[in-house]
């Protein structure tokens, strides 16, 4: 006979649920859209069933399946409530919610034990452990955030933040056209190519190498944040100051890094 599988992010789910029975309801005062009693009672029923279920003398593959199921569907559910009823969320809905991260901590345990035989099944294994948790940051992030009424200007929920990176992709398109493309690729690749043929010079020209060194040494030392404002000044605002920003950080260490291993040749490689 097979024996219960019992873990205590279970029986402390079922605590929670019965923690969370005694302070109904789900929300408080102040809702817009009322959540209905069988909506509470299958949330209830939805984590209590997987954490009894996960008990099962089964496979770690059937209970990963029934917790992730429960974890993430109780979660849909609670998100789903808060819909129109920010800031109403009671002490049992962040029980419940509480009682479903515990599953769904006990989920990636019980995929932890799977040992996939397939070079699929494995990557797609090492992928679905983190994006669980990453995924629960942002539940959790999520709820508090609506659930207890934060302030928007102190911390904004993550559908807020997407929603705000999604209306604004046209603008974040042209940022990344004007920083990436047009300033530092064309500062990139001007500093590397004439720090290379600066260093050339410097390996053949022992006058160039013993004054170029040691200004290189210097200017590599140096923080970006020290050399940014001066160059602003020079060049303005637009995109030719951020060009000579990388230029500057791009020349100094590929001449001082091309002359060390020029230096370092013998005559075959000259």
């Amino acid at each position: 006979m097979r024996h219960l599988t019992f873990s205590w992010q279970g029986v402390i789910a079922l605590v929670l649920c019965i923690a969370a029975l005694t302070s109904l309801p789900l929300l408080g005062e102040g809702m817009t859209r009322p959540l209905s009693d069988g909506t509470a009672s299958l949330i209830f029923i939805i984590v209590a069933a997987a954490a009894l279920l996960s008990f099962a003398p089964q496979p770690p593959a059937y209970r990963a399946t029934v917790l992730f199921i429960g974890a993430h569907g109780a979660a849909w559910m609670l998100l789903s409530a808060l819909s129109g009823n920010e800031a109403t969320a009671t002490r049992a809905f962040f029980l419940l919610l509480f009682a479903s991260w515990l599953l769904a901590w006990r989920c990636v345990t019980e995929l932890s034990k799977l040992q996939p035989v397939t070079t699929f099944g494995k990557s797609s294994l090492q992928l679905l452990i983190p994006a669980i948790f990453g995924a629960w940051i942002l539940i959790l992030w999520e709820a508090v955030t609506r659930g207890a009424g934060v302030p928007f200007i102190l911390l904004p929920p993550p559908s807020a933040i997407g929603a705000r990176i999604m209306a604004s992709l046209p603008i974040l398109g042209d940022d990344v056209r004007q920083t990436i493309f047009k300033a530092v690729l064309i500062g990139y690749v001007v500093g590397c190519l004439s720090g290379f043929v600066v260093a050339v010079l410097a390996d053949r020209v022992a006058f160039l190498r013993r004054g170029l060194l040691p200004i290189g040494n210097m200017v590599s030392a140096l923080p970006i944040i020290g050399i940014a404002p001066v160059v602003v000044m020079w060049f303005g605002f637009d995109w030719p100051s951020k060009a000579a920003v990388v230029i500057i950080m791009t020349f100094f260490p590929m001449l001082v890094n091309t002359v060390a291993g020029l230096a370092a040749s013998g005559s075959m490689e000259r």
